[in-house]
């Protein structure tokens, strides 16, 4: 189950760079500092939790970054980095994850992986895939308005990730 969490998070990361590929409006308009609130949870067998986010996106019109970190209310510590190569409605890239729980002893998860999907409008649809035996993760990203968009994680049939964003001046 330590294996879903971390899909979890990587594709976490990865939703809000897919959110800008997924919206028409240019990638550079996603630059800066972005705060979320929503929902998360470690495995699909856990109960889900209230987190908080914040995203420092860079981008320019092919490629993107981004850094992420969640907060969850019962101690989960998430931190993924993402970098994006776009070209059309396509995109790739790599994505990093680090986990760990606030007051546990037990050493942070770290896992690498790869991103690949599409746009089709305001919504992203993508992938992020991980070695070995850990199930892939599926992330849809919707942009909502010129500064808020939704991003919903999901692995094995159950949502993970269920959080909304917005710029913080738009709060």
């Amino acid at each position: 189950m330590r294996a879903t969490k971390t899909i979890q998070v990587i594709a976490g990361a990865v939703l809000l760079a897919a959110t800008a590929a997924g919206a028409e409006t240019p990638l550079t308009e996603f630059n800066g500092q972005w705060t979320g609130r929503g929902t998360d949870r470690d495995t699909p067998l856990e109960k889900t939790q209230p987190t908080q986010c914040r995203v420092t996106v860079k981008a320019d019109p092919t490629h993107m970054t981004s850094d992420t970190e969640c907060n969850g209310r019962r101690g989960l510590l998430k931190r993924f980095r993402l970098a994006l190569t776009f070209s059309g409605n396509r995109f790739t890239g790599t994505a990093e994850q680090t986990s760990s729980r606030r007051g546990s002893d037990a050493a942070p998860t770290q896992r690498n992986g790869k991103v690949s999907g599409s746009r089709n409008g305001d919504t992203a649809n993508f992938t992020v895939h991980l070695p070995g035996l850990t199930p892939n993760a599926h992330v849809v990203l919707k942009l909502t308005s010129p500064t808020s968009f939704s991003m919903r994680v999901s692995s094995l049939g159950a949502t993970l990730t269920d959080v909304n964003f917005q710029r913080p001046a738009a709060r």
